[in-house]
């Protein structure tokens, strides 16, 4: 019986597409939290960390907000040196020995050192 609740559509016999699509969406959505508000000082303080990075080439840990919909998204987290600033687009690259991220400074919800 619990073999049959955990693979839902397998014990089916006709689910439509789009029952089946928007059940996957209630689902992923589930888990998703609202943006958060950063106040003026704490998005002061980020940026500073964040160049400040670039000129004394230490690493830093970048919390950040992914957008998946509609204003819902998940927290993402990554460490490593900011190498470029593109302030044009307003985001930064952020490089670690396994990877290489471009954030935008409107995501960025925490900066550590």
């Amino acid at each position: 019986m619990g073999r049959k609740i955990d693979d839902l559509f397998g014990s089916m016999r006709m689910v439509l597409p789009e029952h089946k699509a928007e059940i996957q969406r209630m689902n992923a959505e589930r888990d998703l939290v609202e943006r958060p508000v950063i106040d003026e000082i704490d998005y002061d303080e980020n940026c500073f960390r964040i160049y400040d990075s670039t000129q004394y080439d230490y690493a830093i840990t970048v919390k950040w907000f992914r957008e998946v919909s509609r204003g819902l998204g998940v927290y993402e987290t990554a460490w490593g040196v900011v190498k470029e600033i593109d302030a044009d687009k307003r985001r930064f690259q952020l490089v670690s020995d396994w990877e290489s991220v471009w954030i935008r400074v409107e995501d960025v919800v925490s900066v550590m050192k």
